[in-house]
C-alpha cells in the first residue's frame, strides 16, 4: 500500500496535541483539499476529499484513541486507507508522526495519483500538520 509519512514538532504537550486531531471533524478546517468531514457514527466519520479534480470519499472508524500517544483509524467504506498520529514528548513540545496508508480500488487511477496527485497528498498532509500545529502555538503564545 502507498503511504504518507510527515513528522513535525509542536511546541505544546503531547496532551494538547491529542485534545485536537482526536477533534476529527475539524480536519475539513486544516486543508482546502479535505471538502468535508461529518459524524456518522460514534466513532465513525464520512470524508469527502478532492486530490487533483478528483473528488474521492470514505467512512472511517477511530481504531485506537489513547491519549496522549496515538490516535488511529481505518477506512471501513470507500477508498482504502488507515492512518496513525504518533505524539512523543521531546524537549519543549511534541513530536507529531503521521502516517497514512491507501489503496485505490483502480489500478489505473492508482497509477494516476501516484503520478500526479501523491505530490498533492503529501502537501495536504504537510498542510494539516502545520495547521495544528499553528493552532496549538498561537493558543499558547508560543
Amino acid at each position: 500500500m502507498p503511504a504518507i509519512e510527515r513528522t513535525l514538532t509542536i511546541r505544546a504537550s503531547p496532551a494538547a496535541v491529542f485534545a485536537l486531531i482526536s477533534r476529527v471533524e475539524d480536519f475539513a478546517r486544516y486543508s482546502k483539499a479535505i471538502k468535508e468531514v461529518t459524524a456518522i457514527g460514534r466513532d465513525t466519520y464520512r470524508w469527502v476529499v478532492s486530490v487533483a479534480g478528483v473528488e474521492f470519499d470514505w467512512d472511517s472508524e477511530v481504531t485506537e484513541a489513547r491519549s496522549p500517544l496515538c490516535f488511529s483509524w481505518r477506512a471501513i467504506r470507500g477508498v482504502e486507507n488507515r492512518g496513525i498520529f504518533r505524539l512523543t514528548p521531546v524537549a519543549g513540545g511534541t513530536e507529531v508522526r503521521f502516517t497514512m496508508e491507501y489503496r485505490l480500488a483502480s489500478p489505473i487511477l492508482e497509477k494516476i495519483v501516484r503520478a500526479i496527485a501523491v505530490p498533492l497528498m503529501h502537501k495536504v498532509a504537510a498542510e494539516i500538520l502545520e495547521q495544528v500545529r499553528m493552532r496549538l502555538e498561537q493558543a499558547t503564545g508560543e
